[in-house]
């Protein structure tokens, strides 16, 4: 059979088979759409002290690859994300119910987390669990696969990460960790340099990584990751009290509530110029004293603004590039109520949107047009206490009272989900002295501080951990999630920049791990002793325990030049003396000792 041309005719032939086609080949997915978990069987390391180790994935939502489109000036840009969930496990502690800090994070070998230094790979967020007894479920596990399919995964080493992009990297990276056991964390603070004096007023813009303040007739800006102000300008205008600093970074303007005899005129200022750029006609209240708490969002082409009076009014403000309006007064005693304490920005649906208000024991949603005009209110939750403040997460309410007590509410149907009892009182609005729930970032946890403590809520579970040796008293305070930043003041009224750095772990004695070892072996401490000068230092260990754990400490025994043996049914470690040339004598005695080998 002759071959004339390769497009001629077919090489060879078939007998008794339809002549094949060529498979369809699909194309290649640019990110790993699927995750094995860690092999059954793999070995889990046991650690103690400190260590830096890779984790093994243990569980992940599904990966999704979303592209989407936008117009900047006249180019279409094209984002493409791949955000992955998932739980990722490194260790169990050697010391059941030990304390453990996640210090230093990596993917594929970049650092993109190290609380020493305050630094976060932008849009990083984890959850880190050190496996205590007590530890509760993930709640971020929860809302992919329900509770009743969810362990609190007690007794290891893991953090759960969440939305973290990986498009561009081909497959889920490795992951590895450093981890500090009993890290002694410490308040770092760190003082803004200005040029002339602080400021009475500030909103962070923490987006963009910027302070906006106000002082007697200066308007300034500060940059948080240098702790520097870089610009100030002028802000002269005939009045005498001022509340609610806000900046718009969709409008590029700078709002406030400004007055001679109370704040109550809403005014729009030029945050290059300091210039007023328009004031409202109409005052924010009709007798009352508006309160320091307001609420501020983005809407469409303007902005609303929203507080509340002494005497239960509430109010809202719309703002445009160049114009403001009062959009809204209620009557004094808004709905028969006594006392308003807080309000929160929630949803919005592009023509509409949500404010969230402590009204006595009720959480109230009212509903205002994207002009700021009042479209509908509901109560949504009644509590048995008073409500102090709330915060706005992802569809929920998480409240705090005045008995000392955080509730989560569904904002749909109003059901508790959770009441926990927090270590701390939330002041009422007239005694606050803290940012506004808008001007936080939060991401999973809650900031608070009294009494030379920071406190730290979890929003889905509402479990507080502490950390001692914050300034006080507090002073006004912000706080972002996202780099683990509280912006605060000193007593001059100066910015400063407040980050809890986690401590790198001292050396530890030797006898500890061995100590430990024992008794995770099922030894009592009355069944370890020590002989001679055994005083070496270590930083942390990472064992196998598919060993025995006497295989273990004979092992690490050697290389220091200790005896290990059995007397009396102790196990004793005993220093061994050596000559020059490190000739062992006898450490042993000849009757009663059993060498273990």
């Amino acid at each position: 059979m002759g071959l004339y041309s390769i497009n001629a005719r077919p090489i060879g032939h078939w007998a008794g088979w339809d002549t094949p086609t060529s498979p369809t080949v699909p194309d290649a997915s640019p990110v790993q759409t699927t995750l094995p978990t860690s092999a059954y069987g793999q070995t889990l390391p046991v650690v103690w002290g400190k260590c830096r180790l890779p984790a093994a994935y243990i569980w992940c939502a599904p990966i999704l690859t979303v592209t989407s489109t936008h117009v900047e000036y006249w180019d279409t840009v094209t984002t493409t994300t791949s955000k992955l969930t998932a739980r990722l496990r490194f260790a169990r502690p050697l010391v059941p119910n030990s304390s453990w800090t996640m210090r230093k994070l990596y993917a594929n070998g970049k650092l993109i987390y190290d609380a020493s230094t305050g630094y976060r790979q932008k849009g990083l967020k984890f959850s880190a669990y050190d496996g205590q007894s007590n530890q509760p479920r993930d709640p971020t596990m929860v809302r992919e696969e329900g509770e009743a399919n969810v362990s609190a995964h007690r007794g290891y080493l893991d953090i759960v990460v969440v939305d973290y992009d990986i498009y561009g990297l081909g497959a889920p990276p490795v992951f590895e960790a450093e981890w500090i056991q009993d890290g002694v964390p410490t308040h770092d603070y760190d003082t803004f340099t200005v040029f002339d004096g602080g400021v009475s007023l500030m909103d962070p813009d923490w987006d963009n990584g910027v302070l906006y303040g106000r002082a007697s007739t200066l308007l300034k800006r500060f940059a948080i990751g240098a702790e520097v102000e870089y610009f100030s300008v002028d802000n002269t205008i005939a009045a005498v009290y001022f509340l609610g600093l806000r900046y718009s970074p969709r409008l590029d303007r700078i709002v406030y509530l400004a007055g001679v005899s109370q704040p109550g005129i809403a005014c729009l200022i030029n945050p290059l110029t300091g210039s007023v750029l328009a004031s409202s006609d109409d005052a924010a209240s009709s007798g009352g004293l508006a309160q320091n708490t307001v609420a501020f969002s983005e809407v469409n082409g303007g902005a609303v603004y929203v507080g509340f009076t002494d005497s239960a009014q509430i109010f809202s403000f719309y703002f445009t590039k160049n114009t403001v309006v009062r959009g809204y007064q209620s009557a004094a005693s808004w709905s028969g109520y006594s006392s308003i304490q807080c309000v929160t920005p929630g949803e919005v649906r592009g023509s509409e949107l949500d404010f969230w208000f402590c009204a006595d024991t009720h959480l109230v949603k009212v509903t205002l047009t994207a002009l700021g005009t009042f479209k509908s209110q509901t109560v949504v939750a009644t509590l048995t206490n008073n409500l102090r403040y709330a915060v706005y997460d992802n569809g929920h309410l998480v409240v705090w009272t005045d008995a000392a007590t955080v509730v989560r509410i569904n904002g749909t149907t109003g059901a508790t989900e959770y009441t926990k009892s927090v270590p701390y009182q939330i002041p009422a609005v007239s005694l606050r002295n803290m940012g506004d729930p808008d001007q936080h970032r939060l991401v999973d946890e809650f900031y608070f501080t009294t009494g030379g403590v920071s406190y730290f809520t979890n929003l889905g579970t509402g479990l507080t951990r502490s950390v001692s040796g914050a300034a006080s008293p507090a002073h006004i305070f912000f706080y972002d999630g996202e780099t683990e930043t509280v912006i605060t003041r000193d007593n001059a009224f100066i910015p400063q920049r407040l980050r809890i750095i986690a401590g790198d772990g001292t050396q530890r004695q030797l006898t500890d791990f061995l100590v430990a070892l024992m008794e995770a072996g099922g030894y009592a401490p009355e069944e370890v002793a020590f002989e001679g000068n055994v005083d070496d230092l270590i930083d942390g260990a990472v064992v196998d325990v598919t060993a025995g754990v006497r295989d273990i400490a004979r092992s690490i025994c050697e290389p220091y030049s200790i005896a290990m043996f059995e007397r009396a049914g102790k196990i004793i470690f005993k220093r061994a003396l050596t000559d020059g040339f490190f000739a062992v004598d006898a450490t042993i005695s000849s009757t009663g000792d059993i060498a273990d080998s």
